[in-house]
């Protein structure tokens, strides 16, 4: 699995999650207890590769609250930073949603120790935003599913008023990179490669390195990476076993309304035609979540993706709802960094017992 074993130990202890996510609580005990022992500092590294020179590399400062994100290609000889988060100089807007998920699927093709949804969607998801074109009801139980899979249950105990049948992790990342309605457009340089740009920021500023004019965004690597992704869901198309009149059939059924019924089917029909592809086969035969089994349909039959997950999975909890956000200025001279972190905390805490964080 391309990541070290100190990430993969890490990710399984209750502190993990908070402290990925920035919990200001988690982040003073983690600060606390690192103090009293006198550790070294930690730096956490995971590798998403697509090929073995083409991927994402994330590293992950508990201690300092850090985390940053680059990608690999064959035609850089270092890795190039995307985009970073922390508590204070943050630029997390890397990525739409599309972009995001392809990455995902793409990376549990070439790996099938890293099942999607699971834990590359859930520590990429802080660099991917939302915009209009994004659809909810393929988006949310995608998330929900990643924190399953990775954050143990306690996570998930308190859910948020107005936020039924959500989880906590996926209602943060909501509120945290809703872009919504704030002028996000998209253009397209002159090399060909994506740039975006904000109209709008008064409500929820973009953060990005990935502006039009930019010099520090590798554009051509990760447009680059992102062609061998949508490369590696197309290559599947390629198999012999899904031109047969049997599995083109049941890939039909499966495409269909109540397609989910099918996917046992479809699965045994590929087999019998030695489709040999173990990570879609274990999706259809053998899926954690529904949704797994829906991306599977989606890359076989060629589909829009999200447009079986948001069929499967109905309507998103969080369809219609929004979020607000209170700008407040403290002078801060002479206090430590954390007075803020804690303030803010308590004022959060503060607005959910009064029922206004819905």
């Amino acid at each position: 699995m391309p990541r070290d074993d100190d990430l993969t130990a890490r990710m399984a202890e209750p502190d993990f999650w908070p402290l990925y996510l920035f919990d200001d609580q988690a982040m003073e005990a983690y600060e606390e207890a690192r103090e009293d022992e006198e550790a070294e500092e930690e730096v956490l590294r995971a590798e998403f590769l697509l090929e073995r020179s083409t991927g994402l590399k994330l590293e992950f400062e508990p201690g300092v609250g850090y985390v940053n994100l680059a990608v690999r290609s064959p035609e850089s000889a270092k890795d190039e930073t995307v985009g970073w988060d922390d508590t204070a100089h943050f630029h997390p807007h890397v990525m739409p949603w599309s972009e995001l998920d392809l990455l995902c699927r793409a990376v549990a093709l070439y790996d099938p120790a890293l099942r999607h949804p699971g834990p590359v969607l859930a520590l990429l998801l802080r660099f991917a935003f939302l915009t209009e074109d994004d659809d909810l009801d393929a988006i949310t139980p995608m998330v929900d599913a990643a924190f399953s899979a990775v954050a143990p249950a306690a996570a998930n105990d308190a859910v948020p008023p107005g936020a039924a049948g959500v989880r906590v992790e996926t209602r943060d990342w909501f509120d945290l990179r809703d872009l919504r309605g704030t002028g996000i457009e998209w253009t397209l340089r002159s090399d060909g490669c994506q740039a975006v740009t904000q109209h709008d920021r008064d409500r929820m500023p973009l953060y990005s390195l990935r502006g039009p004019e930019s010099v520090e965004f590798p554009f051509a690597a990760w447009s680059g990476m992102l062609a061998h992704a949508t490369e590696l869901l197309h290559s599947v198309r390629t198999s012999p076993a899904l031109h047969l009149p049997e599995v083109r059939a049941c890939l039909d059924r499966c495409a269909g309304s109540n397609g989910h019924r099918h996917i046992g089917s479809l699965a045994s029909a590929l087999s019998q035609a030695g489709f040999d592809n173990t990570v879609l086969l274990r999706a259809l035969s053998h899926p954690v979540v529904l949704v797994e089994a829906a991306w599977a349909v989606e890359t076989l039959a060629g589909l829009e993706l999200g447009e079986l997950v948001a069929a499967w999975a109905g309507a998103s909890p969080l369809a219609g709802s929004g979020s607000w956000r209170l700008s407040l200025t403290l002078p801060a001279a002479g206090r430590p960094w954390r007075f803020a972190q804690k303030f803010t905390g308590e004022l959060s805490a503060a607005l959910q017992a009064a029922g206004l964080d819905e």
